[in-house]
């Protein structure tokens, strides 16, 4: 019988170079205005907000929450 531990099991580098190009399209999908090349180079959750809020002319609030419901828990 296999054990649950409550600690995730590491990735392969496969499985995480398609975890991180899902996020990236998820990304691009939801703002389209953010280049591939902006994207690749975002290294935290609060440049992605403030570069969604500057870009679409939202409250950082709301660009906080429309981040918050595209990464879902995932990071950059």
């Amino acid at each position: 019988m296999a054990t649950l531990t409550a600690f995730p099991l590491p990735h392969t580098a496969q499985q995480s170079a398609e975890a991180a190009q899902a996020l990236h399209d998820d990304i691009r999908t939801r703002w389209s205005r953010l280049t591939d090349r902006e994207i690749g180079h975002l290294s935290s959750t609060d440049e992605l907000i403030t570069k969604v809020a500057g870009l679409y002319g939202l409250s950082p609030d709301t660009a906080k929450s429309d981040v918050a419901g595209v990464l879902k828990g995932r990071l950059l």
